[in-house]
């Protein structure tokens, strides 16, 4: 253990004394997260749908953006509000992996994981290589059944624990007002881009938090000068790599801050790699590219849930030109495969999310 995970536990350790002086409030529902300053995505669907209901809903967020000595004191400080939070709470709901919860969690405390991602393409969790092993979640929510076994194997939760609601977030997508009136306002925004055949490039990172995230090496001033001149190229990379530019062709956008889903409803085409958006992408019915230049080596050194060779079949580019040709070709794309991997699509994941949240507080 490293001289800051030993100061860590021990802050955290006298922490705990005090905190287990006081009582779990059981109308308590603590939303934690890593990803953001505030609450979005499914952990803000779930707390909308809450209000009302009688329960008593707080929050600890922060954005870890990069690994400095900064941003290690002042994950350090949101640790210690954790510990208070999480361990007076009845539930804790949760988008990422927390090391307060798998080295301190308190008997009585229920953790829901409402993982962050529409399913699981590359290996995550307890099987590769870690910090710190995962550990006392007590139920996950997931899109279908295929994702029962390696939800259970990376958060190390009993397969039935491993709960088909939907993601809520994924409720947008199956809402036509909500795809038209996102098209209305990226098109009011950005007029040029109407009549375009609009390409949405959105990688997953390489490396990890920890060690340092890289980009995808994708040459886009090549690739622009190989597509036709009707295309536009929008990229959306992962939020801990927002700061990248990738070109200044007037053609190519940089819609890092932009809300992905909205993205979706005017892409014309997906480009991704072994980003689980391609679920959420593939609801839409349009078609999903994989450009992977390292596929022999991610397959080598990090391994996937899933049959990727075999998913991304026909649509799979190594470098600009393969992808260049796809685009140009219009090929159809393999999203009614995509679909398989999800069982839920009718617009009421959230609702079944708070009724599974109902019923655990009442256990309580």
């Amino acid at each position: 253990m490293g001289i800051k995970k030993l100061i860590l536990n021990i802050m955290l350790s006298i922490c705990n004394v005090f905190v287990r002086l006081r009582k779990i409030d059981q109308k308590k529902i603590a939303f934690v997260s890593l990803e953001s300053r505030q609450l979005e995505s499914d952990l803000k669907l779930i707390h909308d749908a809450l209000q009302g209901k009688g329960y008593h809903c707080v929050s600890v967020l922060t954005h870890f953006e990069k690994n400095s000595l900064w941003m290690n004191f002042l994950y350090f400080l949101n640790t210690i509000k954790q510990i208070f939070v999480i361990n007076t709470s009845a539930l804790v709901i949760i988008n990422d992996n927390n090391y307060v919860i798998s080295n301190f969690k308190r008997k009585g405390v229920t953790v829901l994981q409402v993982w962050h991602a529409a399913g699981a393409i590359k290996k995550f969790g307890n099987v590769i290589k870690r910090e710190y092993p995962i550990a006392n979640y007590d139920y996950v929510i997931c899109n279908g059944d295929y994702w029962k076994q390696p939800y259970s194997e990376a958060f190390g939760v009993d397969p039935s624990h491993v709960i088909v609601t939907g993601m809520p977030r994924l409720d947008h997508l199956s809402d036509p007002s909500f795809i038209e009136a996102s098209r209305a306002k990226l098109f009011q925004e950005y007029p040029e881009l109407k009549g375009k055949k609009i390409i949405l490039y959105a990688p997953t990172f390489r490396g990890n938090i920890y060690e340092g995230m890289q980009k995808v090496d994708l040459d886009v001033n090549r690739m622009m000068h190989l597509l036709k001149d009707d295309h536009a190229f929008l990229y959306k990379l992962h939020p801990l790599l927002r700061h990248e530019k990738l070109s200044e062709d007037r053609r190519v956008y940089n819609m890092n801050d932009r809300d992905l889903h909205e993205l979706f409803c005017i892409a014309d085409v997906l480009v991704s790699d072994f980003s689980s958006i391609i679920f959420d992408f593939s609801l839409l019915h349009k078609p999903v590219y994989y450009y992977v230049p390292d596929l022999e080596q991610y397959l080598d050194e990090r391994g996937c849930f899933v049959d990727f060779k075999e998913m991304s079949k026909g649509c799979l580019a190594v470098n600009e030109e393969e992808l260049a040709d796809l685009i140009n070709s219009g090929k159809k794309g393999n999203e009614k495969q995509l679909r398989r991997y999800i069982d839920v699509a009718d617009g009421r994941n959230c609702e079944r999310t708070v009724a599974l949240i109902s019923d655990l507080m009442h256990q309580k």
